[in-house]
Parts: C-alpha cells; structure tokens; sequence
C-alpha cells in the first residue's frame, strides 16, 4: 500500500534496486535547492518508498495499487532514474481514465512540478504536453 504524501510533496518511489549508490545520488539530484532567477527555491519535497514489493512495476501497475488515502501523483525512481537521475511523474487520477499517464523531468525541474501539481496551481498537462521529443521535461 502506499503511503500518504507529504503535506505539499510527492512520493518518491523506488521501483529498482540495482544500485544503492545511483539512488541516493537520484535522490539528492531530485531534492537538491537549484538556483533560480524567478524565485527562491527551497529544493522538492519528497518521501522516499522504498520496498521491494514495488520493485520492477510500470505505471499501469503502481497506477493500481492501493493507497492510504487520496494520492493523485507519484514520482518514480526506476532503472531510467538510476542512469540519468531524470525523474519519472504518474498520474494515478482514475477522473476519465487518467491513471498511468508519464512524463520525465530533469532533477533542476522536480522542485517546481512539485510545488505547482501539489498546490494545483498548475495540472499535469500542462507539464506532460511540454515535454521534449524524448518525453523529458526540462522546463518552460
């Protein structure tokens, strides 16, 4: 079952276990305060998961699992993680069949995806619908 989030923040969860040092670094590189010229940043918020029940699971299948309480959005520490520190987004929304939608982000761009999905100051989309050609976000 996952957890609640964080007020404000997202779940990191840890869907591969082939190297505990990659993920610290991913986890560091997610969390890491970036300087800005908009504003000043505080780095993501984000609550590690770990569990080796989640291991190797794609989207559809966290998208299914149960939940503590209302969880809408999840980050992924999965094997692409573990290469380039890029960031994995779920959408678990079930509203019109939402649910395992996925976009990348660059480590620089999870603190400002967290901080507007959390406040629903921004939507998905609109993250989602800026990726590059290789499906990364790395910023407007």
């Amino acid at each position: 079952m996952l957890p609640n989030a964080p007020d404000l923040g997202l779940l990191l969860v840890r869907t591969d276990y082939s190297d505990d040092g990659a993920w610290n670094d991913a986890v560091s590189a997610a969390t890491t305060a970036y300087e800005s010229d908009d504003f000043e940043r505080m780095g993501a918020r984000l609550q590690p998961v770990e569990s080796l029940e989640l291991s190797n699971l794609g989207p559809g299948e966290l998208a299914a699992l149960p939940r503590a309480g209302h969880l809408s959005l999840i980050a992924v520490a999965d094997a692409q993680t573990m290469l380039d520190q890029t960031v994995l987004f779920v959408d678990l929304n079930d509203f019109a069949g939402q649910a395992g939608r996925t976009f990348r982000s660059i480590p620089s761009e999870v603190e400002p995806i967290v901080a507007n999905l959390s406040l629903a100051n921004m939507d998905f989309a609109e993250f989602e619908d800026r990726v590059d050609p290789d499906g990364v976000f790395r910023g407007f």
